[in-house]
Order: C-alpha cells, then sequence, then structure tokens
C-alpha cells in the first residue's frame, strides 16, 4: 500500500507514525512544502493523550518525555463565571472513589476548586505526577515525531503541489510525478487537495484571530492551563519546562482590533510585548472528511476554537478512524459514508461543547458577552448539550447520562459537561432563569 501525506505538523506527522505503526510494511511518503511554516504556538493535550501514543504510534512514553519534556497538566484554571473554577481531567462525574456511593461531583456546591485529586494538586501548583495530558512545546514535538518517522522509513519530500490529476473522485497523482493509493491532505487551515464544501461556525462561535507571545516565566510551573476571560475574548496562560509562558489572546475582530487587543493583554499582564503574532482562523469543518481515496485530517479538515484543546484529540481520534476502516476494509462500502457522518456530528458535538463556555460566562459585561449571551439561540434541540443542558437546568447534576454521553462523536463524557455547568452556572435560580429562556428560543440549526 502507498500513502502520500501533504504537511509535516502535528497532524502529517502523527497520521504519518499510525498507519507505519498498523502497517510496517506501508511505503509512506510525506510532502511538505518548503515555503509553509508550520503555526507552532504550542501543544496543550487532553488526558487520553500519553495512551494514544502508545497504543496507536507505538511511542515509548518514556522516551517522548525525555526527549520532549512536558509539563504535566492536570486541568484548566477557569476564570470564567462568578466563581473562577477548574475543569480537571479527572473523573468528578463519571466514576465515583473507593467506596462512595455517588461521584464526588453530584456533592459539589458550584465548581470544583479542591475537590478531586487533580483539584487539589491544581491548588499546589506544583507537578507531582503523570495525568496523561501535557503542555508540549511544538518545535521539540515535531522534530521528535520526525526523527521517529524516519526510523520507521517514512520518506519526507520537499515539493509544491502545483497540479492535481483526478478520475472521478479519487487522485491517480499529483504534479504528474506522485502516485498513491491514498492521499491524506494534512496541509492546514487551506486544504490542498479537498474540493469539499466548507461549513462554517462562525455565527455560532465569532472568534477568529490569536495574539500569541511568550513571556519567561517566573513563577512555579503551573501544571494546567490558565483560561482568563478578556474584554472581546480569552487568554490562554500555558508554562512550559523550557523556561517559558505560551500566551495567546482569542478574540472576535468583529469587536476589538489586533492593536485594542494588544493593548488589553498588556494592560491585564503589566507587561510591555515586544514580539508577538497575529494567528487568523476561521472555525468550521468540511461538509465530507473522506471522498474517494482522499481524507482530509488536521486544521485542512476542520478547527473548532483553541480553548479546551481539541486539536491533537480531534487528529488522534479520527486518524485512528481512518486506519480502522483501511485496516478492516469496507466490504459493503458504507464506511466512508458513515465515517463522513459521524465525524460531523463529533466536530459539532466539540462546537456545542466550546458554545456553551462563551453563553453561560457571566463574569463580565461587555459588548461581545452581552451578544454571546444571546447565542443560545444556536443550541439545536436535536443535540447532546440541549438533552444534558435541559435537564441540569431543572434538575442539576444526575447520573441519568452516564451512558447516553459515552460514544465516539462525544469526547467529554458526563465529566466534561457537568463539570463546565457546574461552574459556569451554579446556583439554582440562574438555572431556573436560564431554563424558561432555552426552553422558548431554542431551534434546530443542523
Amino acid at each position: 500500500m502507498r500513502v502520500i501525506i501533504i504537511g509535516a505538523g502535528s497532524a502529517g506527522l502523527m497520521f504519518s507514525l499510525i498507519l507505519s505503526h498498523f502497517f510496517p510494511s506501508c511505503n509512506i511518503k510525506i510532502i511538505r512544502d518548503p515555503n509553509t511554516k508550520v503555526i507552532g504556538v504550542g501543544e496543550s493535550t487532553t488526558q487520553p493523550f500519553l495512551g494514544f501514543l502508545s497504543e496507536y504510534l507505538g511511542i515509548d512514553t518514556n522516551d517522548f518525555i525525555i526527549n520532549v519534556k512536558p509539563v504535566d497538566k492536570y486541568g484548566i484554571y477557569f476564570e470564567f463565571g462568578k466563581k473562577d473554577f477548574h475543569f480537571t481531567f479527572d473523573t468528578a462525574f463519571d466514576y465515583a472513589y473507593f467506596d462512595e456511593s455517588l461521584p464526588v461531583g453530584f456533592k459539589f456546591e458550584g465548581g470544583n476548586n479542591g475537590d478531586t485529586p487533580y483539584s487539589i494538586l491544581m491548588n499546589e501548583k506544583s507537578v507531582k505526577g503523570h495525568s496523561g495530558a501535557f503542555h508540549i512545546d511544538n518545535q521539540l514535538f515535531l522534530k521528535y515525531l520526525e526523527k521517529i518517522a524516519v526510523e520507521r522509513g517514512i520518506q519526507f519530500v520537499s515539493d509544491k503541489i502545483n497540479s492535481i490529476q483526478r478520475k472521478g473522485d479519487d487522485i491517480v497523482s499529483l504534479n504528474k510525478k506522485y502516485h498513491a493509493d491514498y492521499f491524506i491532505d494534512c496541509s492546514g487551515f487551506k486544504p490542498v487537495l479537498s474540493e469539499e464544501k466548507f461549513h462554517s461556525y462562525k455565527e455560532t462561535l465569532v472568534n477568529d484571530r490569536a495574539l500569541f507571545f511568550r513571556t519567561k516565566t517566573k513563577h512555579e510551573i503551573r501544571p494546567y492551563t490558565k483560561s482568563s476571560t478578556m474584554n472581546s475574548g480569552w487568554l490562554w496562560e500555558i508554562d512550559h519546562s523550557q523556561g517559558y509562558t505560551g500566551n495567546g489572546y482569542v478574540y472576535s475582530s468583529k469587536y476589538i482590533t489586533d492593536d485594542d487587543a494588544l493593548t488589553e493583554v498588556q494592560n491585564k499582564l503589566r507587561i510591555k510585548i515586544q514580539d508577538y503574532r497575529i494567528i487568523p482562523f476561521k472555525t468550521g469543518r468540511l461538509e465530507k472528511h473522506w471522498v474517494g481515496n482522499v481524507v482530509t485530517i488536521g486544521n485542512a479538515d476542520g478547527f473548532v476554537e483553541p480553548l479546551e484543546a481539541t486539536s491533537l484529540m480531534v487528529i488522534f481520534q479520527l486518524s485512528k478512524d481512518v486506519v480502522d476502516i483501511i485496516k478492516y476494509g469496507d466490504k459493503k462500502g458504507d464506511l466512508i459514508e458513515r465515517y463522513n457522518k459521524q465525524t460531523n456530528q463529533y466536530y459539532d458535538n466539540i462546537r456545542d461543547f466550546i458554545l456553551i463556555h462563551f453563553v453561560f460566562n457571566d463574569k463580565l459585561d461587555t459588548k461581545y458577552w452581552k451578544d454571546y449571551k444571546k447565542r443560545w439561540n444556536k443550541i439545536s434541540k436535536d443535540s447532546i448539550v440541549y438533552d444534558i443542558l435541559n435537564y441540569y437546568l431543572n434538575n442539576d447534576t444526575h447520573i441519568k447520562f452516564l451512558s447516553h454521553v459515552f460514544g465516539t462523536t462525544n469526547p467529554y463524557g458526563l465529566e466534561g459537561w457537568y463539570s463546565i455547568l457546574r461552574g459556569l452556572i451554579p446556583s439554582e435560580t440562574d438555572r431556573k432563569k436560564w431554563s424558561v429562556i432555552l426552553k422558548k428560543y431554542t431551534y434546530d440549526h443542523r
């Protein structure tokens, strides 16, 4: 089997390693445009990351930790809502600890602040063991993945794709000289190979720019991502073992200019920022992700929002699904169609999960946040988020959804939804208010 991958960023390298792990004899070639730069703003992962490296990429996790030197991440510290709260990567709602009759989250008064083991470690602001999630220096990570790829015999070619030869839905060759059985597009925000229509999320998620910069870490490394409410978006702070903190103000150009965003973040952190980058992005996904012998993975396929560090999680999940279909075959010819449908649901569920972070955050009362409160009418009645949210607003947390939320199209389990809702809408008064609003105005946007 011959496979050509376009792009040598996180998506291209990880897909190549998953493929080589399950198909050691596969002929894999990565074509990268020498004029294309990897975004490289640093990576933040979710908890399954370490297990994915071992099980699906065949990477020795100790070797990864030694070479990439990641910082363990226990969760996210949210300066959102009436009271700051923790969204941790241990379990507050999914499982009970020890001999408890119910998970500890059902006893919370509001959000999680020191009520689970990882939350306690976040409060101590110290790294004490592996959680499975990390903060990763992007350059070290890509260098490490490329080294393993070369060791496995994966070929790297520097070239620009100038022409694509097609036959129906299939690609026959690239530049009339690159031939393969499968072509994987990991080319970034502007897909090179796919001709599929882009399904935008801009009416739901309005942020479209990130102001990225680094600062020298002058405090003890924090084993969590800090996410703070800003006038027209939010700010991430991620500490790295290399002595710097990666920062990013994610905002909407509809509400604030680049210059004003820079001024605001400088005032908040009380620093003067000399070196920074403005990274534009668009939120949404392709209508189809696998057509003929062409598959899109990573930012070429879809991008939701930097909030909740979903990018690597999505790459892993979709790469795994694609490799499984290739491995086991599509005897009835319907798996690719099913993959496209489930991938749409997967992206849409992430979109809805991110949306509730904004809709129910009432820390500030700027125009940006006032407008976002109105976007609860983007919540579809035909969605997981409506089902869980509606029940939560009327009944507080409940174990009802344990079986409902576990599935390939919902990566957050019961844990993610309830942890965020408990933090953002902690009081019975607020739940009753939102329950009335939700029932009046929700509509089906799918």
